[in-house]
């Protein structure tokens, strides 16, 4: 994952152009490991990172709702997808997240609308 410090607060603000770019590129297949690699990293960052595989379940390792809603926040910003914090829970692993924003990517026709 690419970051970028924001001066102005101090904060790190995500940048995701180059990882748009991939998706946008990528075959349905690829897009899916594109976005699960995006998903571990967001969720390894957030989760104090602990070790994040594909079946890791986010909930059984201490995802909170407010790290809940960093990680969509995070993966909406790098992927420009639309991602329904519900989506956390109704997908609790990297691998079924990511399949479902690949699902959702391919539905809207590539990010958000």
């Amino acid at each position: 994952m690419q970051r970028a410090t924001n001066e102005s607060d101090g904060q790190a603000a995500l940048d995701g152009a180059a990882l748009q770019q991939k998706i946008a590129a990528a075959e349905a297949g690829e897009r899916e490991q594109l976005l699960g690699e995006a998903v571990r990293g967001q969720a390894a960052a957030i989760l104090d990172h602990i070790t994040i595989e594909d079946d890791t379940n986010f909930l059984e390792n201490g995802l909170t709702s407010l790290k809940a809603l960093e990680l969509t926040r995070n993966l909406m910003t790098l992927t420009n997808i639309e991602i329904p914090l519900v989506a956390v829970i109704e997908h609790p692993t990297p691998a079924h997240l990511a399949r479902f924003m690949a699902e959702t990517y391919a539905e809207n026709g590539g990010g958000a609308q």
